[in-house]
């Protein structure tokens, strides 16, 4: 049996045989499309997991991070050849405890320092025990033990070389340095959000 379409103003003839298109292969799949965290990168991407859905991400899914200027380091001066911390740093060594407190992933590295009077050996050892006596007051103010490092860089790393006595007095001290802090997470924007004044 004959069939006879007219296509297009050509007139085709097909006699017993079947029409079959040609149906492309199915690619296959091997990365995981999926995006269980719903932040927008696919699994196979996403380099940061369970990121929350309020923050901002870059393109590997993980937080941006805003950077500022806060209570992030620490410095506190020594009178001549003590160990002991004065009471008018108590609202400084607050600040950092805090600032500890609310960002548990990061840690303080506490530096000695003394001035260049007195002997390599006993500067030494004087800075570390001002660092340890900072970082005991941090103690007290609830910071565990194993996020404080000690430094004791006694004479080597001095502000001012000179043997005045207000350069000794700058280079009598222990800075405190923050690791493992990105900055706070970036937050989208929602309908919520205020514009800065």
């Amino acid at each position: 049996m004959k069939h006879v379409f007219l296509t297009s103003g050509i007139l085709v003839a097909i006699s017993g045989c079947s029409i079959s298109a040609n149906v492309p292969p199915l690619a296959e799949q091997h990365s995981d499309l999926l995006d269980e965290d719903a932040d927008g990168v696919i699994n196979a991407r996403d380099l940061c997991d369970n990121t929350p859905n309020t923050v901002i991400i870059d393109n590997d899914g993980c937080p941006s991070y805003v950077l500022f200027e806060n209570d992030s380091s620490l410095r506190i001066q020594f009178a001549n050849d003590s160990a002991i911390v004065e009471p008018a740093y108590r609202e400084e060594l607050d600040k950092m405890a805090e600032f500890l407190h609310l960002y548990p992933e990061t840690s303080l590295e506490l530096q000695g320092h003394t001035s260049s009077l007195g002997t390599n050996t006993y500067n030494s050892e004087l800075s570390v025990q001002r660092a340890e006596a900072v970082k005991a007051q941090l103690i007290d103010r609830g910071i565990k033990t194993d996020r404080l490092a000690i430094v004791g860089l006694g004479e080597n790393d001095l502000v001012l070389a000179d043997t005045t006595e207000t350069s000794q007095l700058v280079n009598r001290r222990v800075v405190g340095r923050v690791k493992g802090f990105k900055g706070d997470i970036e937050e989208a924007w929602t309908i919520f959000t205020r514009r800065e004044q």
